[in-house]
């Protein structure tokens, strides 16, 4: 008690008052101790833990001990002092010689915080903030399939590691994407609507399609239908029309996020706009070949102005999609005119498109030699897909400042000039179109004598595309 009170500055302490002080604090500590056991002993336990002496101390409404706990080991030491007996914990001796010349630990890195998703409308995106497919898959639960097989495995010593001793195994997915009764009806009913229902029918399926809140979750399904529709249905035009229309109906109604899905969204309307092996429609039938393309580029128009600002690469690549269906071989005349149809929608914003401009005017003489080889599969495609070009070509220029007077004629070319810079299916047509923007593209266009646009010429039109369109924003 004469130590305790030297510490807190009382010195000299009469003897007769430290014995009353001792008496009193034995009688406090055996307090504590017993109430201490009391909580060994509720706690079904025979050795006394630090805990129980805290719980005891909030028991007697005292303040706990800080900075000790179950686990920690405190080794006492024994010194023998001129007053008594004294217990202190031993301190590790630290040598500042080696402390001074050991290595200095790294800064720590300053504390920040980032933001992702962890998941968009119950898809994770693949992100290295998110755990990757082959963590996902070791947290997987095992099945009792695979418990009994285990189990069967080491009950026979002689079967092989590795082997699968059961006959089947089933696989329990991590997150389970689970339609109600009623979502599940519905799909089911509006399948069948557009599918096989008449045309009353599939307009109201449509309609629903339009203005219903509550089909979030059934978008990742209305996706793959009408790409299933659209690839298993290449010969029948009136199911692509119905798989296009949904697509369209989606993207009108303002409660479903489509962002994720556009990677199984533009495929579809690609393969509508540029595949070549659409079938003829018979005499007096709808729809027509012309419209299947026609609906699938103006789809493909409406998914880049409203989603290229939040996916800038996604303009580029279609961009570069279209310019290879355009300059390609085997293409056919419907799939170059569903090209040309595609990049009139992107190239004719505002402030034209360079880039475009010199790609298709440096390809042109090719890509008529190339049409003039490909048969028609009716009357007068050739010469749509010939318009459909000159439109791109008069869409990317720049618009004219000037105020041309109308008496300010400038007379055709030279036919055996434009046969040389154009070939002579497209320098017949600007000459026929001289005075509808055959002579701005003739001024703007210096054409080539050369072959096909290479990879490096498609790669930089469609940058160009993306650059373009950033500038328009």
């Amino acid at each position: 008690m004469q130590d305790v009170a030297e510490s807190v500055g009382i010195a000299n302490l009469p003897d007769e008052v430290a014995i009353a002080l001792a008496g009193d604090v034995e009688y406090r500590l055996w307090e504590i101790i017993e109430e201490s056991i009391k909580f060994m002993r509720h706690s079904r336990r025979t050795r006394l833990k630090v805990d129980d002496v805290d719980h005891a101390l909030k028991a007697r409404n005292l303040e706990p001990l800080w900075g000790f706990a179950s686990t920690s080991h405190l080794p006492f030491k024994k010194t023998v002092t001129p007053t008594g007996i004294v217990y202190s914990v031993e301190d590790d001796e630290i040598d500042l010689n080696k402390l001074i010349k050991g290595d200095m630990p790294s800064v720590p890195r300053d504390i920040s915080f980032t933001a992702h998703w962890l998941a968009i409308e119950g898809v994770q995106p693949l992100i290295k903030e998110n755990p990757s497919p082959a963590e996902l898959a070791k947290l997987v639960p095992r099945t009792s399939q695979q418990t009994a097989s285990g189990s069967a495995s080491q009950n026979n010593p002689s079967a092989v590691p590795g082997t699968n001793t059961s006959t089947s195994t089933t696989v329990t997915p991590l997150v389970k994407h689970v339609l109600s009764r009623e979502l599940q009806l519905y799909f089911t009913r509006l399948t069948d609507a557009l599918a096989r229902g008449a045309q009353e029918i599939r307009d109201a399926a449509l309609g629903s399609v339009r203005s219903d809140p509550g089909l979030h979750q059934l978008v990742p399904y209305l996706v793959s239908w009408g790409g299933e529709q659209i690839a298993s249905h290449l010969d029948d035009l009136g199911a692509l029309e119905r798989a296009l229309d949904l697509f369209h109906a989606m993207l009108e109604n303002p409660t479903l996020f489509i962002e994720p899905y556009l990677h199984q969204l533009t495929p579809p309307v690609l393969t509508c706009l540029l595949t070549s092996s659409l079938p003829a429609a018979p005499p007096n039938t709808y729809p027509i070949p012309l419209t299947i393309r026609t609906s699938s580029a103006s789809l493909l128009h409406l998914l880049l102005d409203r989603h290229s600002t939040a996916y800038p690469s996604l303009r580029p690549r279609v961009t570069k999609t279209l310019l290879r269906g355009l300059g390609g071989d085997n293409r056919g005349l419907g799939g170059r005119w569903g090209a040309a149809r595609g990049l009139s929608g992107i190239v004719g914003k505002e402030g034209g498109n360079k880039a475009v401009r010199e790609w298709v005017g440096s390809g042109l003489k090719t890509i008529g030699e190339l049409m003039e080889r490909e048969e028609e599969s009716e009357e007068g495609e050739r010469a749509e897909a010939v318009r459909e070009i000159l439109t791109v070509l008069k869409a990317s220029l720049l618009p004219s400042d000037d105020d041309t007077s109308p008496m300010d004629q400038t007379p055709p070319a030279d036919v055996t000039e434009l046969h040389e810079r154009y070939g002579p299916l497209f320098g017949d047509a600007i000459l026929e179109r001289w005075d509808r923007g055959g002579k701005e593209i003739f001024e703007s266009v210096p054409g080539a004598v050369k072959g096909e646009a290479d990879e490096e010429q498609q790669q930089a039109a469609a940058e160009g595309a993306g650059a373009g369109d950033a500038m328009e924003e």
